[in-house]
């Protein structure tokens, strides 16, 4: 008696494509595409190019990404030929509100409302710099150094020597840090040192901002244009819920008005009464961020001020991110 076993193999294919803008029909390298469902997010190339191999024929959602460009979602009916597609994606035109202050409380935390069309398009290109970066962050790793500079200053305003030390990090050192409600103030980890002798603060670092928790805990409104240093940036405000009872933070993000990249962030702890920290007054961080990558934007320096109860003067904390080293180098634009 003899056996057979017949083996079938569905057809596979590629779906190839380029993404080039739609007005200067330049390519956008660094823009980000996926495919759904089974192929997740990745960069197109130095042409705008990209390739997904190995594709079974059936029903696809191309979904297309790029800082400053509406994004671009389309169905696709893949059959068992290669598919090759040109992607268009155009200018971001966002009508803006003049400054405005919100004084409400945030009774209403997470995405801002379909119906606010302007804070709705502006908190995409906020999202998108996050996961951006968490992109790069997974796709070409990197180690950085922080130079923190430390310097205590007196109840008449002078200022001590400075202590400088230097901290190593890896791109996913923070992954096991993120965001929690309750946890903005915590022991140190890792490279900031032992959990017995110190006390990390968190400020509102940009992988946060997309931080589903984050999001949900927070509310956005849209303050509109603000010039910092000569720059024309467009301002969203963050405040956390009224609900949230622990040490939080609230602040600002500041996008280019032409591009959307994040240029700074502001950041305020609320109620460190309500935190491990002792005789803290007010913790304020002021972050600038750099292109780490085309459109991909990494904290290039920070500053920050603890004041204290007490008279007991206060402490200037600066940080410069230097020697950032990638395991493999990523695509050139």
């Amino acid at each position: 008696m003899t056996g057979a076993l017949l083996i079938l193999v569905s057809a596979q294919i590629a779906v190839r494509g380029t993404v080039a803008g739609a007005e200067s029909h330049q390519p956008l390298s660094f823009s980000t595409v996926a495919l759904h469902p089974g192929f997740e997010q990745r960069f197109t190339d130095a042409g705008g190019g990209f390739v997904f191999p190995g594709v079974r024929p059936g029903n696809y959602l191309l979904s297309v990404r790029q800082i400053g460009y509406a994004p671009l979602d389309t169905q696709l009916v893949l059959s068992g030929d290669t598919t090759v597609i040109q992607v268009a994606l155009h200018h971001l035109a966002i009508e803006l509100p003049p400054v405005t202050i919100a004084a409400s409380q945030c009774a209403n935390p997470g995405s801002p409302d379909p119906s606010d069309a302007a804070l709705r398009a502006v908190f995409g290109q906020l999202q998108e710099n996050a996961r951006r970066l968490r992109l790069l962050s997974d796709s070409y790793p990197f180690h950085y150094t922080l130079e923190l500079t430390d310097r205590l200053v007196n109840q008449r305003g002078d200022t001590g020597p400075p202590v400088t030390t230097h901290l190593r990090f890896s791109s996913t050192d923070n992954r096991n840090h993120a965001y929690m409600v309750g946890r903005v103030v915590e022991r140190a980890w890792g490279p900031w040192g032992s959990p017995d002798s110190g006390l990390v603060i968190h400020s509102a670092e940009l992988e946060d901002l997309a931080n589903p928790d984050f999001v949900a805990s927070h509310c956005f409104h849209l303050s509109g244009r603000d010039t910092i240093a000569g720059e024309k940036l467009i301002r969203i405000d963050f405040e956390p819920s009224k609900d949230v009872r622990s040490a939080d933070m609230a602040g600002s993000a500041y996008l280019d008005s032409l591009t959307y990249q994040v240029r700074y962030t502001a950041t305020a702890l609320t109620r460190p009464d309500r935190s491990a920290l002792r005789n803290v007054r007010a913790v304020r961080f002021w972050t600038r961020f750099h292109n780490i990558g085309p459109g991909v934007p990494l904290q290039d320096s920070l500053w920050v001020m603890t004041s204290y109860y007490f008279d007991q003067g206060a402490r200037i904390e600066t940080q410069r991110t230097v020697d950032v080293q990638f395991k493999r180098p990523p695509p050139s634009p």
